[in-house]
């Protein structure tokens, strides 16, 4: 099977001949690949640069596999959105043809062309439509063809797959078409006429398309999104989430179960291996049902394989010459290759949904319109594709689905680097076991002398999350036997005596060795690099721990992997971290505008805490009912609660508990938010899924607003209704109202008022912006990148971005990014909730599970300096306390490192 093309880990096949990859540090790409004669347009490729362009970050053109590597978009193709959905209209299709000529227009200024720009190769990403299969080659018409398959785009997309213009390029268009486009308004009817002409000649460049759509109104009014919220997670972020459901117990069996499941190559690389079902279970009755429980989980999810024995004549399928991999060959049609066995497996449900037919072939991987038939290409040509670790006895087994998930999944890097010096020997160790059993025990199959004292020593002191399975315990125990035995036959009893007490002794050094952290300094360094490890996983949502384990890495061994750690941490601007003491998957937390205060529901008792000190500031008993969604007063003193059908308060400064209920509640499941007005009379809630949204005045105690997009600006006096073309702003004081054309299309829940309230930040497609209530822009260039939802400083001179899994700030003065920092992913569409402190100084962002990171902006990376950084953090944070290192570091006696 085939784990790996150069520094890429292979996942699922996404259709065609384009897989799933990821790279050494785990970030997900597309992986095509490529015929043997490449097509020339690769290398202008890699310079194109645009938001609406996936990027094409590696090539390899000369190996004996050539591949593309392109920057991965999650989302549905706009074929599939049309199919499923129907058709595109109005300012939706001005969006969409926005964007994808400004794709275009940026890969033919590059000097490349698309050559395959189809529906397929149209992606809803959640910054809006992105172009994919950059890179693959053409039919050779050049940007005139790529004009002309933009003008068939627009057509479908207005039309439909029955319309004039099918999906797959096929033009049905008569000679004067103009008649057929009545569903375009005319200036896109225009442009997308001209796209069409038969003469290329005739035709506008992508540049003079977008120049002209720049001109309508409606192509710079918010950006073309999925219909859905794109469920489309990387390998790492399923496995984890799903090892985050289980029981505690059902926890401390994964890393057993995983871990036997990887091998070595030669070289020393990670490989997968098929282990049996036998020697996962046996000599564990107690854990029979956990592992069932964590095999059939993974299983499900498409992340562990239970399978035959490819060289088992009873397995299904059974070839032992079968291809490793299949890519493109020249000279020849379109076909979609067939994928190698270990990357089709349980692919993940939405890469299933990417492909469009039996022989329609995945849109982002697709290879061009006239690739090439495949060509099989055995992987003893290429030392990258040589088989994985096969030893094994046939019958059923269980491989990991994808190697990528060695890569993907932080949790399983880090389990790995520490037990990677004992892996070699347990593997030897396993494989034996299994021959010595299956040979019927004879002697000659037990480990002897060198092999045994290594594999002893290894049992001994070696391991960390592994254990003994009763056929390799037992198989120790009968080399033990042997040596004895053979002693005794050949009557050198003392002679045998002296070398198995010699055996005894070095085994007892090697575990006292352990127990009073005297280890060599293999040993010191192997923990330092494990140290490392777990700080880089742990800092995005701990920073503090992260800290201290990068100062113990340092201490351990001043390995380049400590000195990188020190460095990342000296660089952080997070400097604290507040964790609710009763977080979890089932709470709800809600963080006040301040980002003082944090408000957690558990269980039904809802918690205050304050997140400087982490001092608990009151608690009460939950309503009755459900509760869907909270939210924090302006003034930081009230909570609302919104339950299934009536609302609640709760005066947190006083003892007597939540309220009565009011009002109305969200009675839809799926995700729901609240949020009060600026001014606190208007408290608002949405469900996301159903579309159910409303506000309710707490002065008159009445609905207002039922099923509005509405944004409310400071003191509660100005509205911004957002109704497409009928948009209006509402001075809420007077009732006057004017019409704010400039909104249609404007993405309402990503808009803010700034503290004044005569402007309003909106993050669009192509970035921030802020504007005048007159339409007009105010900043001379968008802030950018654009992620999502957005808050003022009280000021108004700072703007926080956040989505479900980052944070930026930025000084609206001058455009400058402050801060640009992961944050712990919520697992959820929720976004991370950032408050802004009144200094300006402190960002206080809430994250997934109670978890509230303090981001200093006035942050200054100091010079790598490892012994000031380590100084610096025995000063601010100290070392690690002997319950955390016992924690985190229990491979190792706990030491005082400041």
């Amino acid at each position: 099977m085939t784990d790996r093309l150069g520094g890429y880990w292979l996942g699922s096949r996404l259709g065609g001949a384009v897989h799933d990859a990821y790279d050494e540090s785990g970030t997900r790409y597309a992986l095509t690949l490529l015929p043997s004669r490449p097509p020339y347009q690769v290398k202008a490729a890699m310079q194109v640069r645009s938001r609406s362009v996936a990027r094409v970050v590696d090539a390899c053109l000369n190996g004996e596999v050539p591949y593309l590597v392109s920057e991965y978009i999650p989302g549905p193709t706009l074929g599939e959105v049309v199919g499923r959905r129907g058709p595109y209209e109005g300012g939706d299709l001005y969006l969409l043809a926005a964007a994808t000529a400004t794709g275009l227009a940026a890969i033919h200024e590059a000097g490349a062309v698309h050559g395959g720009l189809t529906p397929d190769r149209v992606v809803l990403g959640v910054e809006g439509p992105r172009l994919v299969g950059l890179g693959l080659g053409g039919d050779g018409s050049g940007p005139p063809g790529d004009v002309r398959e933009w003008g068939r785009l627009l057509v479908f997309a207005a039309y439909g797959p029955s319309g004039p213009s099918s999906p797959d390029g096929q033009d049905r268009l008569p000679d004067q078409p103009g008649r057929l486009l009545d569903r375009l308004d005319r200036p896109l009817r225009e442009l997308v006429l001209a796209a069409l002409r038969r003469d290329p000649d005739r035709r506008p460049s992508a540049h003079q398309l977008l120049l002209s759509l720049l001109d309508v109104p409606q192509s710079q009014q918010g950006r073309l999104l999925p219909p859905e919220p794109v469920d489309d997670p990387p390998l790492g972020a399923r496995a984890e989430s799903l090892y985050l459901q289980l029981s505690r117990a059902d926890q401390d069996v994964v890393p057993e179960v995983f871990l036997r499941l990887v091998g070595m190559d030669p070289d020393g690389t990670d490989t997968r291996r098929r282990a049996t079902r036998t020697e996962l279970v046996t000599g564990r009755p107690p854990e029979q049902a956990a592992l069932d429980r964590v095999l059939k989980a993974y299983t499900e999810a498409g992340l562990i394989t239970q399978t035959h024995d490819p060289n088992s004549p009873t397995a299904p399928n059974h070839n032992p010459s079968a291809p490793t991999l299949t890519a493109p060959a020249p000279n020849s049609s379109l076909a979609t290759p067939a994928p190698h066995p270990s990357l089709a497996a349980h692919p993940h449900p939405t890469s299933l949904a990417q492909n469009h037919g039996p022989n329609s072939p995945s849109p982002r991987q697709t290879p061009a319109a006239n690739s090439p038939s495949p060509r099989q290409t055995p992987a003893a040509q290429n030392p990258e594709l040589e088989p994985a670790d096969q030893s094994h006895a046939p019958g059923d087994g269980v491989i990991i689905a994808h190697a990528a998930l060695l890569r993907a999944w932080p949790r399983l890097h880090e389990w790995l680097d520490a037990e990677r010096d004992g892996l070699a020997v347990h593997r030897d160790l396993t494989g034996a076991a299994r021959r010595w059993e299956a040979g019927g025990r004879r002697e000659t199959d037990l480990f002897q002398e060198d092999e045994l004292d290594r594999a002893l020593a290894w049992a001994a002191s070696g391991r960390r999350r592994v254990t003994l399975s009763a056929a390799e315990q037992a198989f120790l125990d009968g080399g033990r036997a042997l040596v004895r035995g053979r002693a005794r036959g050949r009557r050198r009893a003392m002679a045998v005596l002296a070398s198995v007490t010699l055996i005894a002794v070095l085994a007892a050094i090697v575990v006292a060795v352990w127990q009073n952290g005297t280890a060599d300094g293999r040993l010191d360094q192997a923990m330092a690099r494990v140290a490392a490890s777990r700080a880089r996983a742990l800092r995005a949502a701990d920073p503090v721990t992260a800290r201290r384990l990068s100062l113990a890495a340092w201490r351990l061994a001043p390995v380049a992997e400590a000195r990188a750690a020190l460095a990342d941490s000296a660089a952080d601007p997070a400097v604290d971290v507040f964790a609710a003491p009763y977080g979890g998957a089932r709470s709800l937390d809600a963080l006040s505008d301040d980002g003082t205060r944090l408000a957690a529901l558990t269980d039904g008792t809802l918690r205050v805490y304050d997140t400087i000190s982490g001092r608990q500031l009151a608690t009460t008993a939950g309503p009755d009912q459900s509760v869907r969604a909270m939210a924090w007063s302006p003034d930081g003193q009230t909570l609302a609660l919104i339950g299934v059908d009536r609302s609640y308060l709760w005066n947190t400064t006083s003892d007597a508990g939540v309220g009565p209920p009011f009002g109305r509640g969200l009675g839809a499941p799926g995700q729901q938010s609240a949020w009060f007005s600026p001014g606190g009379g208007l408290l608002f809630a949405a469900a996301r899924q159903s579309g159910e949204r409303w506000a309710w005045n707490l002065r008159t105690g009445r609905a207002a607003f039922v099923g509005q997009y509405v944004v409310v600006g400071p003191r509660d006096r100005v509205a911004l209704v957002f109704a497409g073309p009928r948009s209006e702003v509402v001075r809420l004081s007077t009732g006057t109202r004017a019409p704010a054309p400039w909104l249609d299309r404007m993405p309402w829940e990503y808009a803010v008022f700034s503290p004044e309230g005569e402007r309003v930040a909106i993050a669009e497609e192509t970035g921030v912006q802020v504007y005048a209530l007159n339409g007009v822009p105010v900043l001379p260039a968008r802030l950018r990148p654009s992620p999502g939802h957005l808050r003022f400083s009280t000021d108004g001179q700072l703007l926080a971005s956040t989505d479900t899994d980052r944070v930026r700030v930025w000084r609206v003065a001058d455009g400058t990014r402050l801060t640009d920092r992961q944050v712990p992913p919520t697992g959820t569409d929720r976004p991370a909730q950032a408050a802004l402190a009144p200094d300006g100084r402190w960002l206080r962002v809430l994250a997934d599970h109670g978890t509230v990171l303090t981001i200093d902006l006035a942050h200054a990376t100091p010079p790598p300096d490892p012994a000031r950084a380590a100084a610096s953090i025995c000063g601010r944070y100290g070392g690690l306390s002997q319950p955390d290192w016992n924690r985190y570091l229990s491979e190792v006696p706990y030491r005082p490192v400041c």
